[in-house]
């Protein structure tokens, strides 16, 4: 079994991508999976939210497995999973945590505040949450929260 990563570095264009998702589903709670290798991100794969919430979502199953199954096909990790918060805030809520079912994997939680969309990065484990950096890889430069 792959060590679970304790930090996410993403590519300005998955970043790019994470934000057109939130910002096309500001009416309810953006979500989706992030695979890659070694903490870095090599595909972002948004998942459509069933319930449709502005304060809680649920991954369409059959949208998660399809996601799980590419994953799987290109030897990937799941890294994180993502999900906006809208009306904020930037931590998980104790949905969030009630709710966590994969120990070991980021939960990358995108808010808003008054410059736009902020993220941060947090490993739910249990009741325990630990906030673990998140990276942005812009060409020669990196930019970290």
């Amino acid at each position: 079994m792959r060590n679970p990563p304790t930090s996410l570095t993403l590519h300005r264009k998955h970043w790019d991508q994470i934000l057109a998702d939130v910002e096309s589903r500001k009416t309810e709670e953006a979500c989706g999976l992030i695979a890659g290798l070694s903490g870095v991100a090599e595909e972002v794969i948004p998942v459509s939210n069933q319930y449709h919430s502005l304060e809680r979502y649920r991954m369409d199953p059959s949208e998660q497995l399809k996601a799980f199954e590419r994953i799987e096909q290109q030897d990937w990790q799941l890294l994180a999973i993502y999900h906006s918060h809208p009306k904020g805030p930037s931590f998980p809520s104790a949905t969030d945590i009630a709710e966590a079912a994969y120990p070991g994997i980021i939960n990358l939680i995108i808010s808003p505040n008054q410059r736009g969309w902020i993220y941060r990065g947090f490993l739910i484990e249990g009741k325990q949450v630990t906030e673990v950096p998140i990276s942005i890889i812009d060409d020669d430069t990196t930019t970290s929260l």
